[in-house]
């Protein structure tokens, strides 16, 4: 059975933070789990958009510790627009609708990883929320 089991909410963003620190809400995060797991954008900042027209990403494996930094790089450039490597890996992608870290690892752009690194104090900057999903019981 496939579904999603977490949920990763950013917001907050541009000094425009409601009291609990993530509101407005500018983009989710969904985690689906199946046979593999795979990451997948939902926008409420709809003028947010995804390098290429990347709309799932799939992790090197199961809650990799990269898959967050990797899903808001894809998901969301616009919050590491000052990375110098931002719009080469943009020009690489474009046109792509999936990042796939674990079976296609060699479609990724080689500077992806460069890219990661630059964008880290930028990642660690953004007001992200988790929140585990499951279904309630009556």
């Amino acid at each position: 059975m496939a579904g999603f089991s977490r949920l990763y909410c950013i917001g907050g963003l541009g000094g425009f933070m409601g009291a609990d620190g993530i509101n407005p809400i500018a983009i989710q995060i969904l985690v689906g789990d199946a046979d593999r797991q795979w990451l997948e954008p939902h926008y409420f900042d709809k003028s947010i958009k995804p390098i290429g027209n990347i709309k799932s990403i799939i992790p090197e494996g199961p809650g990799h510790q990269n898959m967050l930094i990797d899903s808001c790089i894809a998901f969301a450039p616009v919050f590491f627009k000052k990375c110098p490597t931002l719009s080469k890996v943009e020009i690489q992608l474009e046109g792509y609708t999936r990042l796939d870290f674990n079976l296609e690892i060699e479609k990724i752009p080689d500077e992806w990883g460069k890219l990661r690194k630059e964008a880290v104090p930028f990642f660690r900057s953004l007001n992200i929320f988790e929140a585990e999903l499951k279904p309630l019981l009556f």
